[in-house]
């Protein structure tokens, strides 16, 4: 990876989440502090933040490799056509409804442990997760992606970004409260893969930074809102995980070579 921006993103954005998630793990696992408690979910947040941050502290430390205006450009970039926003918000929850259908019939008793909320939760949920998930985009799309895609196809880029982001999360799945506590890793990783495949071709399409926010935020409201396969329903997740992993890959692969427009230039015009 030549980019000096991406090294720069990478290392302070891992140091960062993982000092802080690594910490609240052993407090939360020696029971010398509780999740859910203040302290707790400033650190948490604090971990959470970081992909934000060191994305302005990578951009800003690289000028040679894009003005910080241009990086606002992605950011603020909305003006694109409103067949992507319904792409960004609606791709997950049909992802989820999906889900739920292999839950179905895999578990007679998985919508008794987990109903689904009603369904106008998913606005003020969509909202807040925006702050609390989707601005982790301005690192995996502002700077990563870029980064990859100078060298590689977006699905090899897809595969290397898609790791990275499981990875990051790596700490919660021992933080004592967590949503992640405990829960599958791997499976977690290959959903992600595939949840990934579509934010990848999403940003190659559009270089909108905020439309992929809106996506990662959408993921988060379905699964709050109970519109895709809980990761606590161990009997059913490693399946849901695949088929997302297998629907992102494909559908990436097709939306790629499909193209009479090879990869690197589709995402550089």
């Amino acid at each position: 990876m030549d980019s000096k921006r991406c090294k720069v993103f990478l290392v302070f954005t891992f140091a960062l989440t993982w000092l802080a998630w690594w910490v609240l793990a052993y407090l939360t696992q020696s029971g010398l502090l509780q999740f859910q408690s203040v302290p707790g979910q400033v650190i948490f947040i604090l971990g959470g933040s970081a992909p934000t941050i060191g994305a302005y502290i990578a951009v800003l430390l690289t000028a040679n490799e894009g003005s910080l205006k241009e990086f606002h450009t992605r950011v603020l970039k909305v003006k694109v056509d409103f067949k992507y926003y319904l792409y960004a918000i609606l791709v997950p929850v049909v992802l989820g409804v999906f889900g739920l259908a292999i839950a179905y019939f895999a578990s007679e008793r998985y919508f008794t442990a987990h109903p689904i909320q009603p369904l106008f939760f998913f606005i003020p949920l969509f909202f807040t997760s925006i702050i609390f998930g989707g601005l982790e985009e301005f690192g995996w799309r502002g700077v990563l992606q870029p980064a990859l895609t100078n060298k590689l196809s977006l699905f090899k880029a897809n595969l290397i970004i898609g790791i990275t982001w499981a990875l990051w999360h790596l700490p919660l799945f021992y933080v004592a409260g967590a949503h992640h506590e405990g829960k599958p890793f791997l499976f977690f990783t290959l959903g992600a893969i595939g949840y990934s495949s579509f934010i990848t071709w999403l940003y190659a399409k559009t270089k909108s930074i905020f439309l992929c926010v809106l996506f990662h935020a959408s993921i988060n409201a379905a699964a709050a809102t109970g519109l895709s396969v809980s990761m606590d329903a161990a009997a059913v997740y490693p399946y849901y995980a695949v088929f997302v992993m297998l629907s992102g890959l494909i559908f990436l692969t097709v939306m790629e070579y499909g193209s009479s427009v090879s990869p690197i230039r589709d995402i550089e015009n």
